[in-house]
């Protein structure tokens, strides 16, 4: 099944299913990507996530059932999935900037929200010139601190605030610890987020096999797996543009998928920050699509 395909797939389940919980597993189990690269994908694509275009084509909805219907404003709050009517009002004020009843008053609708259309945003493998090695790495024993954080997409985004203050506090315990590793690694956990891409877990972290613990360390076992691997070349705060282009271009259209196991990022003596020169390594676990 090719990427819009499966994305239309994706907007149609939404549309048949707005009066009824949905859930982001539920969505990715009907297209046959996982999780994570659905909600990745979804993003790269439209500029939003799954769960606020749920939430916008759901009020916009009942927007024009409060228009078109003469029922009550509580059978429509619960047509659309709310629990009571207190709950319906809130989300729609704040999505309309207008209460229910205000807005039925208009007569006429005002801010809906359309329907998407993927056969309008559709990308071409390759747009972005990117072509990772794919390569079976080993497993690996790391040892680091840990955090978690709003992915971009999320309603309150604060990976910018938390991650960089994460990998400052295990710099200074590593140097504490009289460590020096020439590679350090980034891990990125979907598996603990929402579908509003909220509480994502992080670690900065170093690799070492041997058994003894490194005190005020945490323990992560990374297994045996299949990478993409993708070069980011220039200053770290334009590492944005190389993930829309792996999970908007490469990935939806090459013969892999996602595997829903965390991501990677490899810092080596080729990082400098903001250096146009400055390169890091993003591995993303993949297995072919059957």
């Amino acid at each position: 099944m090719v990427a819009n395909q499966r994305l239309l797939n994706t907007v149609e389940l939404i549309e048949n299913n707005l009066a009824e919980p949905l859930s982001v597993e539920e969505l990715a189990n009907a297209v046959g990507w996982s999780r994570w690269q659905l909600q990745r994908t979804f993003q790269a694509r439209f500029g939003y996530s799954i769960s606020a275009y749920y939430r916008k084509r759901r009020l916009s909805n009942a927007a024009m059932a409060l228009i078109a219907r003469p029922c009550s404003i509580l059978e429509i709050a619960l047509n659309y999935g709310f629990e009571n009517q207190q709950s319906f009002s809130r989300a729609f004020t704040l999505c309309f900037g207008l209460t229910p009843g205000q807005y039925r008053t208009r007569r006429t609708p005002k801010d809906i929200f359309p329907k998407l259309d993927p056969s309008l945003n559709s990308y071409l493998n390759g747009e972005s010139d990117m072509e990772p090695e794919i390569k079976v790495y080993p497993g690996k024993t790391l040892w680091g601190l840990t955090t978690t954080f709003n992915a971009p997409g999320s309603p309150q985004p604060n990976n910018m605030e938390r991650l960089p203050a994460l990998w400052m506090e295990f710099q200074r315990k590593i140097g504490e610890l009289g460590q020096a590793p020439a590679v350090c690694w980034g891990v990125v956990d979907c598996s603990t987020a929402n579908d509003d891409l909220e509480n994502m877990t992080y670690w900065a972290s170093f690799e070492d096999d041997q058994a003894k613990a490194y005190e005020g360390l945490q323990r992560l076992d990374v297994p045996e797996q299949t990478y993409a691997c993708f070069i980011h070349k220039g200053p770290i705060h334009t590492i944005g543009d190389t993930l829309t282009a792996i999970f908007r271009d490469w990935l939806p259209n090459s013969e892999y998928c996602h595997t829903g196991g965390p991501e990677l990022e490899l810092y080596d003596e080729r990082f400098a920050f903001d250096h146009p020169d400055s390169v890091l390594e993003y591995w993303v676990p993949i297995r072919k699509v059957s």
